[in-house]
């Protein structure tokens, strides 16, 4: 439904300054006219305007910030991600999504991308929810594959942060910093947060699903998080192409990956580190799921662990976690 939804609008989008008659856009989608009405209908629901003009059909009345495949992959110059879009006005969650594909047996290629203008139960880390406003923002997940022990899957989350971070600054020239593990920070509030879910036997990873969700284009936020959130519109005042911000990442991401491959871990480790306030001198308090750790950041190890020296000048590794409270 999605996919024929995407042609429709592709087909206005192709003739913005004349009306397409229904008849016609029928015939070439191959439906029903009262089928077509009815993907008008959603189309309208989605946020997209669409006026029908009697006697003559349908036409845009603005160019809409729509992340449609079509318009994607011409801007793409990367070798693996983004060649096999998914794309969802709606969709319980992205992450859910590509995990379910996997879980039923389909052959889901390295970089497919499944994007979305609107989660209806986008998932956070910690089990936590992730607030996902229709067409505000930028919510999607990438499905790797990559040749690697499991012990190194948290260095791609790791470097997804890093080619975020350097996609939004690009883009926006605001100044964005990374929380460890996986947030990062616009004047010190959280505007993107990562969730990586892997499947792996014991000496390899099957695959790896990294979700992305990131505010945009966002005017406010639930009461409940809009002390600790914000956006990158309310951040800076100016609203940003989302796809322009996707095509950069990608980019970025695909060439770090090179890189990773390339160098091994360190090409990672040190991006990161020079991205985030985070990696040294910080004093952070972390939950790590049974205890509350406390102690001053001494860089990451090999495998993307938080080193923390501890008030009795000892320094613990830190896999995951939670930062509770920082200084």
């Amino acid at each position: 439904m999605d996919r024929k939804l995407d042609e429709l609008l592709f087909a206005l989008m192709q003739n913005m300054t004349i009306a397409v008659s229904g008849e016609k856009l029928a015939q070439d989608l191959d439906v029903s006219h009262s089928t077509l009405t009815r993907w008008i209908d959603k189309l309208r629901h989605a946020g997209v305007e669409i006026r029908g003009e009697l006697f003559t059909g349908y036409r845009l009345t603005r160019l809409p910030d729509i992340l449609l495949p079509q318009l994607i992959r011409p801007r793409l110059h990367t070798q693996a991600l983004g060649k096999t879009i998914f794309h969802f006005f709606s969709v319980d969650s992205t992450n859910a999504f590509a995990s379910r594909m996997l879980s039923h047996g389909r052959r889901v290629a390295h970089g497919t991308i499944v994007v979305a203008e609107e989660q209806t139960a986008g998932r956070g880390r910690l089990g936590r929810s992730w607030y996902s406003e229709q067409g505000s923002g930028l919510y999607f997940s990438i499905v790797l594959r990559p040749r690697i022990p499991p012990g190194f899957a948290s260095l791609f989350t790791l470097g997804t942060a890093v080619a975020l971070h350097e996609a939004i600054e690009r883009n926006t020239g605001l100044q964005v910093d990374i929380k460890w593990p996986n947030d990062l920070l616009v004047d010190g509030r959280k505007c993107c947060g990562i969730l990586a879910e892997m499947q792996a036997e014991f000496d390899r990873v099957n695959s790896l699903v990294i979700g992305v969700g990131l505010n945009v284009n966002h005017g406010s936020l639930p009461v409940e998080i809009a002390d600790r959130a914000t956006s990158l519109r309310m951040a800076s005042g100016r609203e940003y192409s989302r796809t322009e911000l996707l095509v950069e990442f990608l980019e970025e991401f695909e060439n770090l990956l090179t890189l990773f491959e390339q160098n091994g871990p360190p090409v990672v480790i040190d991006s990161w580190t020079k991205h985030s306030s985070f990696a040294n001198g910080r004093r952070l308090q972390i939950h790590d799921g049974f205890r509350m750790i406390e102690g001053v950041t001494r860089g990451l190890n090999p495998f993307g662990a938080l080193r923390l020296e501890t008030a009795d000048g000892k320094t613990e590794d830190v896999y995951s976690g939670d930062v509770v409270s920082w200084t």
